[in-house]
């Protein structure tokens, strides 16, 4: 449903498109226009997508052309659903933040992660990086926090069945066994989290498109429909592994368990990694947090070489 939004970026970069270019606001020149300037003057590689091409394909799908069936009306629902989200103003202009939407495009395989990202950008900029110091940037308190609102986001598996919840680990509710308190800021921090995916996944009910075009876009496991509620209890695995700098797997987690695990830090990296290529580039405006994505994605690497070192690290039953 969002791949109109291929052809917006790609008009938006082409210096030749003086209505949809971006890169030289309110008419002063930048260096990075400059750069794509002359990349177009040598190579002439702009647009990279055309509106033809974006028709081409966005038109009559392989089952329909089997079936002796045109369709030629997904461009213009297409175009509606970016609207509706607020990722282009009416003219086809940008409306966001251009490499949030680059970022969002390349994130086509796990849509509904993607569009959920983009939609907390401006509170991890403001929490993580706006008027804060270096110091406040590197320490693991705050890349704690970072992963925290992370995973709410873009991991969102539920708790197993009488095992404490990532909820309960940050203390945002008090503990079953009610050893452990509630933590003011960590509850703060989690519902204002809550609060943006239920106010994300309001605006995909409100678009005028069909159910199924929707469920592409909505998270698996939806945010609470009540205010100033948790949500669902999710679970603390991939939370608790990065955060203590677990050497692998713990002793009582099953192959299975291990390889789910794996998964999804594995999952995880690759988002961080889609995100910190996108937001890294200096024309955008949250190129602050590009340290917080490098820094989560260098422990995930070391966490998954140890996890990988031990789950091929197994006894030979052959042997007798």
């Amino acid at each position: 449903p969002t791949m109109a939004l291929q052809q917006a970026l790609a008009a938006s970069n082409d210096p030749g498109d003086t209505k949809h270019f971006i890169h030289e606001p309110d008419g002063e020149t930048t260096p990075f226009a400059t750069a794509i300037r002359r990349m177009q003057t040598k190579q002439h590689c702009f647009p990279t997508v055309t509106e033809e091409q974006e028709k081409w394909m966005t038109n009559t799908t392989l089952e329909e052309f089997c079936n002796n069936k045109t369709s030629d009306e997904y461009l213009e629902l297409s175009q509606s659903v970016i609207k509706g989200l607020g990722y282009v103003h009416d003219d086809m202009t940008l409306a966001m933040d251009h490499n949030v939407l680059t970022m969002v495009w390349e994130m086509y395989d796990i849509l509904p992660e993607g569009i959920n990202l983009a939609a907390i950008m401006d509170q991890l900029f403001v929490r993580f990086c706006y008027n804060k110091t270096k110091s406040f940037k590197e320490s693991d308190a705050t890349q704690n926090d970072f992963l925290s609102v992370l995973l709410h986001t873009v991991d969102r598996v539920p708790a197993r069945e009488g095992e404490e919840s990532l909820q309960e680990l940050l203390r945002v509710v008090p503990s079953t066994d009610g050893s452990r308190s509630v933590n003011v800021d960590a509850k703060e921090l989690w519902l204002e989290t809550e609060a943006i995916l239920q106010d994300q996944k309001k605006l995909i009910d409100s678009l005028d498109v069909d159910q199924a075009e929707k469920d592409k876009m909505q998270l698996v496991l939806a945010p609470s429909s009540i205010d100033n509620d948790p949500g669902v209890p999710l679970d603390k695995n991939v939370y608790e592994m990065l955060v203590s700098k677990q050497k692998g797997f713990r002793e009582d987690q099953t192959v299975e368990q291990r390889n789910e695990l794996k998964n999804r830090i594995v999952r995880l990296g690759q988002i961080c990694l889609v995100a910190h290529n996108n937001l890294q580039q200096p024309h955008g405006k949250y190129s602050a947090l590009e340290v917080h994505f490098r820094r989560m994605f260098s422990n995930i690497k070391y966490s998954v070489a140890d996890m990988m070192s031990q789950l091929t690290d197994q006894e030979d039953l052959t042997e007798v």
